[in-house]
């Protein structure tokens, strides 16, 4: 049986192992393109005022503060508490009869807190205890929509090619330095080569399924502009001109709109199931028995 690895984005394989490992670029392109972009105007504004060297010791006072705040946010992450799984059940949820077993729900879990928790505890808002129920529900619910998703794809039957199969692992190799780290990658998560297969093979099926059910996105110059603007009013004059970002915020809106389809669908998907969730919350459980 397939693992049912939750895979967020476009149902992309690498993100749930490589996101173990820290070494894919799942969700860290955006700012490495903001961080790159960033960089660049810094130094265009020094090239044009070399002369003015109050400037220079703020940029470089800047620089000291944000390595200082990097710092203590890496202190933040090392003092974190242990994921607590022991109010997990054995069985998470089911979906028309299919169980989500813990044993599939904690890598999922644990990945999402390492990513998430240190973001929640720079910021304050809540408790680590709150952190951690909140993502076990988050965790809980996304993999409810991938089981869904799953049976929805083999009910129609979608064909994969081997050599898609192939191509689908062959990326997913391609992102470590090394075999040796790939092969630790599948270990921590539990994979074996064949289950990997089958897992990218999931993923295919699932994609066609959006693929046929999905309509295609389309972006306006107006909800660019707008974001422009959202984007330059925090930026100021470091987040380029429109002309630069147009490429990377109609890629932004269109996975946003993407998204926000499939989650329309997997709620018509769920409007059809026998859903068991024993990880929801009391509000959510009313809220679904309302339905």
């Amino acid at each position: 049986m397939s693992k049912k690895w939750i895979l967020s984005t476009g149902l992309a394989l690498s993100v749930a192992i490589v996101g173990a490992c820290s070494n894919g670029d799942g969700g860290e392109n955006s700012s490495e393109g903001n961080n790159g972009n960033e960089e660049q105007q810094s130094e265009e504004n020094s090239n044009n005022s070399n002369d003015n060297n109050q400037q220079e010791e703020s940029d470089e006072g800047s620089s000291d503060e944000q390595s200082d705040e990097q710092a203590s946010g890496e202190e933040q992450a090392e003092d974190l508490p242990e994921p607590d799984l022991s109010d997990v059940p054995d069985t998470v949820a089911t979906v028309n009869g299919e169980e989500i077993t813990k044993e599939e729900f904690e890598p999922i879990f644990t990945s999402n807190y390492e990513q998430y928790a240190p973001q929640a505890a720079s910021s304050g808002d809540q408790s680590n205890e709150e952190v951690q129920s909140t993502l076990k529900e988050q965790t809980a619910d996304s993999l409810i929509d991938q089981e869904l998703l799953a049976q929805e794809a083999e009910a129609g039957d979608y064909e994969v090619d081997e050599e898609e199969v192939d191509e689908q692992v062959s990326s997913l190799r391609e992102q470590f330095e090394s075999d040796e780290e790939y092969q630790q990658a599948l270990e921590e998560q539990g994979y074996t080569e064949e289950e990997l297969r089958e897992e990218a093979q999931t993923s295919l099926q699932i994609q066609a399924l959006l693929d046929e059910e999905l309509e295609d996105v389309e972006v306006s110059d107006e909800e660019v502009e707008e974001l422009y603007d959202q984007v330059s009013q925090g930026q100021g004059e470091e987040a380029g001109s429109l002309d630069e970002l147009r490429p990377q915020l109609e890629q932004q809106l269109e996975s946003q709109k993407q998204q926000e389809q499939q989650q329309e669908y997997t709620e018509e998907l769920r409007e059809d199931a026998n859903i068991e969730n024993n990880l929801a919350s009391e509000s959510e459980e009313d809220s679904e028995s309302e339905e």
